[in-house]
């Protein structure tokens, strides 16, 4: 049955986009309110990022999103020693800047009938006489007392662990003197009606099993301390068989970033979530709960890079994150991800997740393929682009949103609206020709030999080419077709070269009719990562681009 079909029909206008939008399938944004596959319109989305094996000859591991709807009758959030003092000041500072962003998530999640438990460990006899505490004190089970411990989980054999804590982590000029400085949860945590109270483990675990409990989010302090280790913690949650997460945004680490690996405090926090979720389980943002862009601290002055990625070729969901961990590591840049999934087919493909890293952004690097996204997604990136600020595109970029046809909305919600309403996902071919100035038209043949990389003349001592060698380097990436290029506001640095064709241009920079300075490079096969040179050349163009953002302001 055809669109046109129902243009010729005399039914009022609201009737038959109701009756087009039942055909098509309609997908609310990626927000609380979204409708599950059941139709519960009280479910909850979230999008759990997680660290998964990868492909042994390109890195370890993989980032990869899952999404998961859960009742959140089903669901639980522990509230982890979020005290009203800490025995290190700046420990006790953040946690009263987290605290009202944390009990804003609370509040949502326990109007729609998420459990909140509150564990401030070695607090339970101020609050011995609360209903809440009353509560968790109806149950105790022997049998998780004896499963729950801070050991290891068999995931973590051989694993290292990321920071060096063994001074406490304070992180202070002046060290503080450790010791017992709580009473009760910092005030800024509302504890209302329904809400429990335990610091015990097999309490909190007995409680869930009367609830129902299946899924489990930790939240609050410290990460690479209490949050994974308590005998509520991540590691015992998960031995138990529960679907934990860790909140990523709300938590914090006990790390002096002058102890191993000496980086900045955030950064410490970032490599332990990292750890997390490649052996423990994976995180969520709080946004999944507010809607608005995931909390982060006032003193993290650190450098934002969003990575946007989501193709299935050439492993850029292992190539990025390991780019990323060396850019946090000694660069000290935070490196966040909006992730699709790396495949070239098939049901939920054409979605990005944690979108909302762009709203803080200082530079966006783009390695996506042929992706359509809804169109409020799409306008998140836009956004972005609107706001000048800078873009790296690696490879398949040139064809990002370009899906080489209509692709319909997945799902099956009714929606009734006074607006025209389209069956289809939102795309942008121009993105190419507009924001990159290429003129990608496919690629030349699968050779044997390497594609030749030069130096166009007279852009030896350019700043993207700082550390590569004169004479090029050769690359396994088959070459794009980008000649001639279309923007006029192009600079090529680097072209490729292999027999019998013309040169092609492989490196370029671009500047946007909104002001964005942008850097292109058809490399990017994962074989072209382990060339020094052009690692070397994307670290330079990752600096290149936030000096210019930042001469800009």
């Amino acid at each position: 049955m055809s669109l046109s079909y129902f243009r010729k029909c005399s039914y009022p206008k609201k009737l038959y986009i109701v009756v087009i939008t039942f055909i098509l399938g309609l997908i609310t944004p990626h927000t609380m309110n979204a409708q599950s596959s059941n139709g519960a319109d009280n479910m909850i989305t979230v999008s759990m990022q997680k660290r998964v094996k990868g492909d042994s000859t390109v890195s370890s591991y993989a980032i990869v999103s899952e999404i998961q709807q859960w009742n959140p009758k089903q669901t639980a959030i522990i509230i982890c020693d979020m005290w009203d003092k800490h025995w290190c000041k700046g420990a006790t500072a953040r946690v009263s800047e987290m605290a009202p962003r944390l009990n804003e998530v609370l509040n949502i999640a326990r109007d729609k009938g998420v459990l909140i438990v509150h564990a401030p460990s070695d607090c339970m006899n101020y609050y011995k006489d609360h209903p809440g505490r009353k509560l968790a004190q109806k149950y105790y089970s022997k049998k998780y007392a004896k499963l729950i411990n801070n050991a290891e989980l068999p995931a973590e054999k051989n694993a290292t662990w990321p920071i060096d804590q063994s001074d406490g982590g304070c992180d202070d000029m002046i060290k503080c003197t450790e010791g017992h400085a709580w009473t009760k949860e910092i005030d800024a945590l509302e504890i209302k009606d329904g809400d429990a109270i335990s610091d015990s483990g097999a309490e909190i675990a007995a409680l869930f099993d009367k609830k129902g409990i299946k899924n489990v989010i930790l939240t609050g302090v410290h990460t690479n301390m209490c949050v994974i280790g308590r005998t509520f913690g991540l590691r015992s949650m998960a031995r138990i068989g529960k679907n934990v997460v860790l909140m990523r945004d709300m938590t914090d680490a006990m790390y002096n970033s002058r102890k191993a690996p000496q980086v900045n405090h955030f950064t410490g926090v970032h490599l332990v979530v990292d750890y997390i979720e490649q052996y423990v389980c994976p995180t969520i943002v709080s946004t999944d709960f507010t809607g608005k862009k995931q909390f982060r601290f006032q003193d993290d002055k650190r450098p934002v890079v969003a990575f946007i990625t989501a193709e299935g070729e050439y492993h850029a969901n292992q190539t990025l994150p390991a780019f990323a961990h060396e850019l946090m590591l000694h660069e000290g840049m935070n490196c966040e991800f909006a992730i699709g999934k790396p495949a070239m087919d098939g049901p939920g493909r054409h979605n990005l997740e944690n979108l909302q890293v762009l709203q803080d952004a200082d530079l966006a690097v783009f390695f996506v393929r042929r992706v359509a996204l809804e169109p409020q997604k799409m306008d998140m990136i836009k956004n972005y682009i609107k706001s000048g600020k800078p873009v790296l595109g690696i490879r398949t970029a040139s064809h990002s949103f370009d899906a080489k046809g209509n692709v319909a909305r997945e799902g099956g919600g009714i929606t009734q609206s006074g607006e025209s309403v389209s069956g289809f996902l939102a795309q942008w071919p121009e993105f190419d020709e507009e924001i990159l100035g290429g003129n990608y038209q496919g690629h030349y043949g699968h050779l044997q030999e390497k594609t030749r990389i030069g130096i166009v003349p007279g852009m030896e001592k350019h700043p993207l080419l700082k550390g590569v060698h004169p004479n090029g380097f050769g690359s396994v990436s088959w070459l794009y077709q980008n000649r001639p290029l279309r923007s006029a506001a192009t600079q090529v640095l680097l072209t490729g070269t292999i027999p019998n064709e013309p040169s092609e241009p492989v490196l370029w920079i671009n500047h946007t009719k909104y002001n964005n300075t942008v850097v292109y490079t058809s490399l990017g096969h994962h074989d072209d990562w382990k060339i020094p040179d052009f690692q070397q050349i994307l670290v330079n163009s990752v600096h290149y681009l936030l000096n210019d953002s930042v001469k800009k302001q």
